[in-house]
């Protein structure tokens, strides 16, 4: 397991693994490819919900800060994004987010 890079992105076997508990045999549900999927998908948990308020909070903080220095692209606006679901999981969690190579 490694933590994500920012901006890179994942090759075709590899997953980030969610630190928060999944109920699911093997924890199938914890792998994902789109935060933005992963955390909708489990929005009715409290803890995946805190995680999604967070980064609204961060990300749109970020967002702001970086729309003063300069016009923001799409691209931008996805790094952002991504680098705002990582920080937000590690804050609420305590836990990184990992990438795993899944066969």
């Amino acid at each position: 397991m490694t933590p994500p890079q920012e901006n890179n992105k994942l090759e075709k076997n590899e997953f980030y693994k969610c630190p928060l508990p999944h109920v699911h045999p093997r924890h199938e549900q914890a792998f994902f490819k789109n935060f933005d999927s992963h955390f909708s998908t489990f929005s009715d948990r409290e803890d995946h919900f805190a995680v999604i308020q967070l980064h609204e909070e961060l990300n749109w903080k970020l967002r702001c800060s970086e729309s003063e220095k300069k016009t923001l692209s799409q691209e931008d606006l996805q790094k952002i994004s991504q680098k705002t679901w990582i920080e937000a999981v590690k804050k609420n969690t305590g836990k990184p987010v990992t990438i795993v190579i899944r066969k």
